[in-house]
C-alpha cells in the first residue's frame, strides 16, 4: 500500500501526439492491481480539472489484487470504496473489463457502470461507442 506504480499517458492540456501514442502502444501489465489507490490518485487529478462532467474511464485486465493482501473481498471493498468516494465528489468511473469472467466481481465493485470487452481485438471499435454512450 506504500508504493503505487502510475504511468502518465496523457495529461489534460496535452495535445494527440507521437508520444502520446508511444506512451499507450508502451503499456504492458505488469505488478499488481491495487486498483483502489490507483482510483484514488487518478480522482485527484480529475478533481482538479473544472468541466460539466468528470468521468474516469478505468481499462483493465483483471481483478482487484496485491502482493501483500490475501483477501480478495477487502480488495474488493476497497475499491467499492474508492469509487463511491469519487462519486461524492462528482466523479463517475466506468470500468471497461478485458477479462471474460469479470461478472464475478466487477459488479460488487462499479454497480451498472462497466462493460465487458472479452476479445481485446474488438477494443478499437467499442471504445467510441462506449465513450459516446457515457458522455452524453
Amino acid at each position: 500500500r506504500h508504493e503505487l506504480r502510475y504511468w502518465h499517458i496523457k495529461g489534460f492540456s496535452e495535445p494527440w501526439q507521437d508520444a502520446v501514442y508511444a506512451r499507450l502502444a508502451a503499456l504492458c501489465a505488469t505488478y499488481s492491481t491495487r486498483m483502489g489507490a490507483a482510483l484514488r490518485h487518478a480522482g485527484h487529478y480529475l478533481s482538479g480539472q473544472s468541466a460539466d462532467k468528470r468521468l474516469l474511464l478505468i481499462l483493465t485486465d483483471g481483478q482487484p489484487a496485491d502482493i501483500d493482501v490475501d483477501d480478495p473481498d477487502y480488495l474488493l471493498a476497497d475499491t467499492r470504496r474508492a469509487v463511491l468516494e469519487l462519486e461524492e465528489k462528482g466523479i463517475f468511473c466506468h470500468c471497461i473489463s478485458l477479462d471474460p469472467h469479470a461478472d464475478e466481481y466487477v459488479r460488487k465493485i462499479f454497480g451498472n457502470r462497466f462493460s465487458i470487452i472479452d476479445r481485446v481485438e474488438s477494443l478499437p471499435e467499442r471504445l467510441p461507442e462506449i465513450f459516446i454512450s457515457l458522455t452524453r
